[in-house]
Formats: C-alpha cells, structure tokens, sequence
C-alpha cells in the first residue's frame, strides 16, 4: 500500500530552477514512488539560522505530493542520495545549497527517530513550504495542527511566483 507524502524543494545556488527539475526527475525514478502533484516555484528570502538574510542568494522552491511504498526512513535515504548526486554539500547548518530536499508529511502519521522527524518540525512556519503546498491542495492538512489554509494566508507576500 502506498503512502502519500509531501516533499518541499528548494534551491539558491547556481541553476536553482534546473537542479529543482533534475531532483524531481530522480524522485519520480525511486522504486516504489510516484510523483502525484506539482506546486508551482516560488521564490523567497534565504532563512537561516539567525533569520531572513537578504545578502544570500535568494531561494526557489516548490513541493510536491508522491505516493510511495517505502517506509520514511528509506525515503529520506534515497532524497539524500539524490541531495548528494546534484551536489548538495553540508557545510553549515541552514546554508546555501544546490538542492535541499525535505519530507514534510507522511500520510497523517507522526515519525520521529535520530535522523527523521516527520511532520517536520518547521513546516508551519515556512512561507516557502506552506504557499506552495496550499496552492498544490487547498484541502492540505498539517497533522497537529489541521488544514493549512489560515497558515498559507497568513504568508501571502512572503513569496512570489518565479
């Protein structure tokens, strides 16, 4: 039985938009998982640790829904092997990245483990992940905290449409 799952992207070095489309592509190639939905790209400020920094290059970043037959903790090893093949490196926490791929849901479970916390854990306070997600499915929900409608409307401008 598959599993939908949300899946948030995001880029702000080099070909942003193109390494978005190659991680997608090789999302939709994992044995087991079908890509369902697309949002379109948006672009936003680039957040790090210390908050919105305006001197970094800016971020495009989109979600997508997929149906899978693999358990969370597979996924996320085969969305970091795909992280690492477009060259994602690791260097700083929250840094600047060729390609940033992150589960947001699984079905309406919860998840937490050392290396995976599903809902993640900042999703609701993402413009970059909720404007996407709610323009991808107006009836999204957040388990824990329900329909993702008042989030999105509340970061209306945060994001624009590249």
């Amino acid at each position: 039985m598959a599993t939908k799952v949300v899946i948030a992207l995001g880029s702000n070095l080099g070909e942003r938009r193109n390494w978005i489309i190659q991680a997608i592509a090789r999302i939709a190639k994992i044995p087991g998982t079908k890509v369902t939905k697309y949002a379109p790209i948006f672009e936003s400020k680039a957040l790090t640790l210390t908050g919105i920094d305006a001197s970094k290059p800016e971020y495009l970043n989109t979600v997508i829904e997929v149906k899978t037959k693999l358990k969370p903790e597979e996924l996320l090893l085969a969305l970091q092997a795909i992280e690492n093949l477009l060259g994602r490196l690791r260097k700083e926490r929250w840094g600047d990245r060729t390609i940033d791929i992150d589960i947001i849901t699984y079905g309406q479970e919860t998840f937490s483990s050392r290396s995976l916390v599903i809902p993640h854990p900042e999703a609701a306070n993402r413009s970059f992940v909720i404007v996407p997600w709610y323009v991808m499915d107006q009836s999204a929900k957040l388990p824990g905290i329900g329909r993702i409608e008042k989030l999105a409307v509340g970061y209306v401008g945060q994001v624009k449409i590249k």
